[in-house]
């Protein structure tokens, strides 16, 4: 069985002995190379048994790697493509000045230079596809609609004008939609079979719950998760969504619009225990994630770090369902031998 074969089984919810593995980001990979005897970070994934690889395309308008100047320094612009300078990218301070954080008027939405996602050139990412024959295919997965207004507008603003400025929200939204439809039409038509699971990314929760009503997120967020994974679904592709925190008051919605799986998956916040998710969705979705980095990778030594793996397979990949990863990327303050005790227990853990 190859690595992606491996990840279809857990989609479909086929039970194995082992479970597949995924390691996403691991920061400051290369003060790890030593004790793993790697060069590369492709090596050093392999090596832990990675079985899912992501893949981004460029732009021909603006020459970067990176869809949004959100991760890992992939930036060779003064400004990510959404308008935010590089080195705010992906925060949400209010105290930094944001492109719509003046907004008023839908006027105002249209004047902004908001990009194109018809711009990108996807011939090299689609031969990069077709080489990989073992690991399972992913394509972009931070694709954030809530993340990428609070981005634009400022948190403050942005969570206000949801109740107060509704029709600029709606602008905004219209706008984004516009870029993510193209951009996503453009790609899978060019490489959805190539492609094995279609990646999203938003974060709209806390440890608590949502950040917002969960009627405000199903009027405003819902219809357009549901198109993109619609999309998806047309060319026969898993749906993964990355969303960290508690966001179980709307995992049943994401459920009926088709999501197949959810990544982080931090079952150490409150209301959201790998038994009771496992209990309440696990027939409906795949888990990825649910390896404590808060409490648990950077904190304990390997032997515990084992343990709670072994807690978390046995829980969760029963009757299927279950990618064992860290519920976060893994941090530059996780020592080596914790990686390793993940990644080697994942492989070698049997259900009991």
């Amino acid at each position: 069985m190859t690595q992606r074969e491996r990840v279809f089984a857990a989609f479909n919810h086929k039970e194995y002995e082992s479970v597949p593995a995924y390691v996403r980001i691991i920061e400051n990979w290369e003060s790890h190379k030593d004790y793993f005897h790697v060069e590369s970070q492709e090596e050093l994934f392999n090596k832990l048994g990675n079985t899912i690889r992501s893949f981004a395309p460029k732009s021909s308008d603006n020459k970067t790697d990176s869809l949004s100047a959100d991760y890992q320094g992939q930036v060779t612009l003064d400004k990510s493509i959404w308008g935010i300078p590089t080195e705010f990218a992906g925060t949400h301070s209010d105290s930094i000045a944001r492109p719509l954080g003046r907004a008023e008027t839908i006027q105002d939405i249209e004047n902004h230079k908001w990009p194109s996602g018809s711009t990108w050139d996807f011939t090299t990412i689609n031969e990069k596809l077709k080489s990989e024959n073992n690991l399972a295919r992913l394509s972009p997965s931070w694709m954030p609609v809530f993340s990428r207004l609070t981005e634009l507008f400022g948190m403050e603003k942005a969570m206000t004008d949801m109740y107060m400025n509704r029709p600029i929200i709606e602008a905004a939204l219209s706008q984004i939609d516009n870029f993510y439809s193209d951009f996503f039409q453009n790609m899978l038509s060019k490489c959805g079979k190539n492609l094995d699971i279609f990646g999203l990314g938003d974060d709209f929760a806390t440890n608590n719950g949502l950040m917002i009503d969960p009627e405000i997120w199903r009027e405003l967020f819902k219809p357009l998760y549901a198109k993109y994974i619609g999309m998806a679904k047309e060319h026969g592709l898993f749906a993964l969504m990355h969303s960290c925190g508690n966001i179980t008051a709307v995992l049943p919605d994401l459920i009926d619009i088709g999501l197949d799986g959810w990544q982080t998956v931090q079952t150490h916040l409150p209301g959201q225990s790998a038994e009771l998710i496992k209990r309440e969705y696990g027939k409906h979705i795949t888990f990825v994630g649910a390896i404590d980095s808060t409490n648990v990778l950077c904190k304990n030594d390997p032997e515990s770090v084992r343990t709670h793996v072994k807690k978390q397979i046995d829980i969760l990949a029963r009757g299927g369902g279950y990618i064992c990863a860290p519920d976060h990327i893994i941090q530059s303050d996780v020592p080596s031998e914790n990686i390793e005790a993940l990644y080697d227990e994942c492989k070698k853990h049997r259900l009991r």
